[in-house]
């Protein structure tokens, strides 16, 4: 009966120690999708690596979209207004498209164009060189088009045309950094005061397109 007896408590000893091992292993590891066990530390390092991964996406995807809307652009240089300038003369401008120096290298007038006349009084070709200063790459016919020629500093003044005439030598294409190109502007003139001037446009400084002042004066008598 004694021996029955012990049989039993080892059986029942037994059942208990195989129960708290099972109950040990499951708190201890984790099953994975087909049903290996991990442990729960290396379970919470994935996870931690996966979070990160999608950090670091989420980062380079932000600075892709940065790129990409043109934010890298705008010219972070700092130039002061230059309003006393002659033909010879060159002008640096800081802008939302990029830094660029234009130089006026002579100014000659023309009564008419491609057999056309002019709008107002007569024709002057601007011989100019536009040079990239930034780090971006810029489209050369922006830095042409912010000027503009006007007899009164007080009133605005006209464009430059060079791009509706065949035999203008318009400027045109992309500046890398550092890179220069000379061509022709073409603007018509009113007659008036014996000052004629070439400035930035008003407009493109009120709205930030352009961050600083630039104006050239000539006369008649400087023209070729």
């Amino acid at each position: 009966m004694k021996k029955i007896m012990k049989a039993i408590g080892i059986t029942l000893l037994a059942g208990s120690l195989l129960v708290a091992c099972n109950s040990d292993e499951g708190t201890g590891t984790s099953e994975d999708a087909k049903g290996e066990g991990i442990p729960n530390e290396q379970v919470d390092e994935s996870d931690n690596e996966e979070s990160n991964s999608g950090d670091d996406e989420n980062e380079e995807s932000n600075e892709t979209d940065s790129e990409s809307s043109g934010g890298g652009m705008s010219s972070d240089q700092d130039f002061n207004d230059q309003l006393n300038l002659g033909i010879g003369d060159t002008a640096q401008f800081s802008s939302n498209q990029g830094a660029y120096e234009i130089t006026i290298d002579s100014i000659r007038k023309e009564k008419t164009i491609d057999g056309e006349s002019p709008m107002f009084d007569y024709f002057i070709i601007v011989d100019l060189t536009v040079k990239n200063i930034g780090d971006s790459v810029i489209d050369v016919t922006n830095p042409v088009g912010i000027l503009e020629q006007t007899i009164y500093l007080d009133v605005s003044g006209s464009n430059d045309m060079s791009q509706n005439f065949e035999s203008i030598d318009a400027l045109t294409g992309e500046l890398q950094p550092g890179e220069q190109l000379s061509g022709e502007a073409l603007f018509s003139v009113r007659e008036g005061e014996e000052d004629q001037y070439i400035r930035v446009q008003p407009g493109l400084i009120a709205a930030g397109g352009v961050y600083n002042e630039a104006v050239w004066t000539f006369t008649e008598d400087e023209m070729e």
